[in-house]
């Protein structure tokens, strides 16, 4: 079974969002880690590693927006799900569209779930929490393959 010690990381280039999620997160789980990155092609570099610079240690859950500046959502996902080391993350799109293209796109390049953010505060605050709760307190993540 997958540890649970693995940082949270959230990928979000709107600061307010990112600090609802961040107090959310701390005040509900203290034992999480939470990690902000408000970009994708900064969270690919940490992710992936660049030149000089290691990968982070291997997150326990990723929270992606899709309307990143630089790389997008669905691309830093393509990534994340094209690296052995990573493709079983869990991976969860949070964005405020609703569109059925990118939802679509979202699942078919490999996301566990995804969900719409709400306009209230506290109901964002509360989706910050289930998501992260859900996938490191309930979530048994995949075996990894013995041998």
């Amino acid at each position: 079974m997958q540890s649970n010690s693995g940082p949270i990381i959230l990928v979000e280039d709107n600061e307010s969002d990112a600090d609802i999620a961040r107090r959310a997160i701390e005040r509900s789980n203290p034992a999480n880690t939470l990690v902000v990155v408000g970009d994708g092609l900064s969270a690919a570099d940490m992710l992936l590693g660049s030149p000089g610079h290691p990968p982070c240690p291997r997150p326990r859950l990723m929270m992606i927006d899709i309307n990143l500046p630089g790389l997008d959502g669905i691309e830093l996902l393509t990534r994340i799900r094209s690296n052995p080391d990573l493709r079983d993350v869990a991976v969860v799109m949070v964005s405020s569209s609703t569109e059925e293209r990118d939802i679509r796109k979202a699942y078919d390049r490999g996301c566990n779930s995804y969900v719409t953010k709400p306009i209230d505060i506290r109901a964002l605050q509360s989706l910050y929490v289930s998501v992260a709760n859900y996938w490191t307190l309930t979530n048994i993540g995949c075996p990894k393959p013995v041998g």
